[in-house]
């Protein structure tokens, strides 16, 4: 991992705020025991405020503006806030939690693509889109690879120009972050992208900062602790400065003890007396009770939950071949 610059007391205005996977939502998330909505509003004006401090300089995120878990586009209530309280100037990509059906071909049917009519973001794509908010503009082009789109450098870049690349694809620090996530590791993305001079990238949550000759691939992790497994996540975003093309992390305001992981013990708890039940049904059928009768018997109780059906019918067809 690049070692993040700590700057000096001076204080200097940053070109650009780096951020991604903020997935503004409107519902409380389980692991919540405050007041998630509250806790989001004050996020986005600590965002806004940071921007002002630095001379509303550009936010360059990493996609993942939306949460994911909407079966419809976000309410028109959610949308109109987000319209009033997003910073400006902001560019970003589609994440998957953007996209209805986790598709790019459903971009236009997105909560996302009304901002970008409404002028409230600047979707990126990989037509070079001249970055006019940065002071050395148009030194300065910014590229975006949304949710879906490959990951290549092509005949995109200009010479003698700044390159920014936004994506939006599960990029991981050195090892997959968990079995069969897929996706490429920092490393291999900036293999991928020889000739850019900034990568920003989200999709997941972790924060880590890659630096290879003088380039940079920085993953800001999640805007918000929407699981109980961030219970030790301290979310942050970047300044970053386009001169030296340096980082400073500088991280969010969070008030502690809101993240209950108690619903998740409690599940683990009744997973593990499950397995233990089904397993005593199963040494039924091993030492040749007549078993299959009353398992049918049992599982057609309504009063039985489907899952604990299908855990036991599992087991039943295991042991029986």
């Amino acid at each position: 991992m690049a070692e993040i610059m700590r700057r000096s007391k001076i204080f200097q205005k940053a070109d650009a705020i780096l951020t991604a996977d903020i997935e503004i939502r409107a519902f409380q998330p389980v692991c919540r025991t405050d007041d998630h909505w509250a806790a989001q509003a004050r996020k986005m004006k600590w965002l806004r405020e940071l921007q002002e401090k630095h001379g509303f300089c550009p936010i360059l995120d990493g996609g993942d503006l939306f949460d994911k878990r909407y079966k419809t586009n976000p309410s028109h209530e959610l949308l109109g806030w987000t319209m009033e309280n997003l910073p400006q100037p902001f560019y970003t990509v589609p994440g998957n939690h953007d996209l209805p059906g986790k598709s790019i071909e459903n971009y236009s049917n997105s909560a996302m693509a009304v901002l970008d009519r409404a002028n409230k973001i600047n979707l990126c794509s990989k037509n070079p889109h001249e970055l006019l908010h940065i002071k050395a503009s148009p030194y300065f082009l910014l590229y975006g690879f949304g949710w879906g789109v490959s990951i290549e450098n092509g005949e995109t870049t200009s010479k003698g120009y700044f390159n920014i690349a936004l994506i939006h694809a599960m990029i991981y620090e050195e090892f997959e972050p968990f079995p069969g996530c897929g996706g490429y590791s920092a490393k291999e993305v900036m293999a991928l992208l020889p000739d850019f001079d900034l990568i920003i990238t989200g999709d997941n949550h972790q924060t880590f900062v890659r630096e290879e000759k003088g380039r940079l691939l920085v993953n800001p992790g999640s805007f918000m602790r929407n699981d109980a497994n961030q219970i030790d996540h301290k979310p942050c975003v970047f300044l970053w400065f386009a001169e030296p093309n340096t980082v400073e992390q500088v991280f969010i305001p969070i008030e502690q003890g809101v993240i209950n992981r108690d619903y998740i013990d409690v599940k683990k708890e009744k997973e593990t007396r499950l397995d233990a039940f089904v397993e005593k049904l199963g040494e039924q059928v091993v030492s040749g009770i007549n078993f299959p009768g009353n398992l049918e018997k049992m599982v057609n109780d309504e009063s039985v939950s489907q899952g604990v059906r299908d855990k036991v019918w599992q087991y039943f067809e295991k042991v029986r071949k």
